[in-house]
């Protein structure tokens, strides 16, 4: 009898130990969680599901309650994405600075909504140390971009050296013209997405697909004294996808592969080739100033 108590009550404390481990862990979960929403940090979400069109999205988080999370996206998200296994990346920064977490989670539902969505994620287990991404992707504001223009490029010729070799762009857009044939969705300092607005579902507004070479320009502005930036860039379509909903467009995934800044009242284009791994520094910067500003720290 005397073993059989000592078992039990050994298997009782064992289980009450993991029981306040488990409570531990959660409370640290979640304060790291309250943390980088009270910081207005986005949050990188990768799905894992290889039969999905969506790749990446960029979400604030909205709540948090025992069992989820509330997740908020600047655009339209199909119903098709519940379900969906995802690995989500942040950033909280501590008193000794920014630390990165991942954790994996499941989309539990998705509510679309006209300008943006609203995911709810089962709340993660456990929390892991990591970052997907060195550089931040954000959506410009439509005031920060005076022109897009977008060039197919052909692969058997060399890139431009010089603005008088290029001819009429594919698609552009002006700050203020009524309607607006591409827009930058989001840009980090790797890549950008490209969105171009669709009448018709069953018509592509341009044809362009996964590997197409392209040649873009964006002229933008940059810190708080708005200087303009006229920045070149060439890049590779990665994947193409289809919007649905009240505002269709077909947004293209681009990776850069070379880049320039055109000096004001110059003609030359002096290339310089881009890897994921370094990215491009003008672009960093402009990001990562736009973060600030809309986090609010600038």
């Amino acid at each position: 009898m005397l073993v059989i108590f000592c078992i039990t009550a050994i298997v009782a404390q064992t289980y009450m130990q993991r029981q306040q481990q488990a409570a531990r862990r959660k409370a640290i979960i979640r304060q790291m969680l309250e943390t980088a929403q009270a910081q207005n940090e986005i949050f990188d979400i990768n799905i894992l599901d290889k039969g999905v069109s969506h790749k990446g999205l960029a979400a604030l988080l909205q709540y948090i309650s025992p069992t989820s999370l509330g997740m908020e996206v600047l655009n339209y998200i199909s119903r098709e994405l519940a379900g969906v296994t995802v690995e989500v990346y942040f950033r909280a920064t501590l008193p000794e600075g920014p630390t990165f977490y991942k954790f994996r989670s499941v989309i539990e539902s998705v509510e679309p909504r006209r300008n943006k969505s609203l995911l709810r994620l089962a709340s993660p287990e456990d929390l892991s140390t990591g970052q997907k991404r060195v550089f931040i992707r954000v959506k410009p504001p439509k005031d920060k971009v005076r022109v897009i223009g977008v060039w197919e490029l052909n692969s058997s010729k060399p890139i431009p050296r010089n603005t008088s070799e290029i001819s009429n762009p594919l698609l552009h857009y002006k700050r203020g013209m009524e309607i607006e044939p591409v827009q930058v969705e989001n840009i980090s300092a790797t890549g950008m997405a490209l969105r171009f607005p669709m009448e018709d579902l069953d018509i592509k507004p341009v044809d362009l697909d996964k590997g197409s070479q392209l040649l873009c320009l964006i002229i933008y502005h940059m810190g708080k004294d708005e200087k303009i930036v006229t920045f070149w860039c060439t890049c590779s379509v990665l994947h193409a996808r289809v919007h649905e909903g009240p505002n269709p467009a077909l947004v293209l995934g681009t990776e850069f592969t070379n880049w320039a800044v055109l000096e004001q009242g110059k003609s030359d284009i002096n290339w310089f080739h881009s890897t994921p791994s370094r990215g491009v520094s003008p672009i960093t910067q402009w990001v990562m100033h736009m973060d600030m500003e809309q986090r609010k720290l600038l």
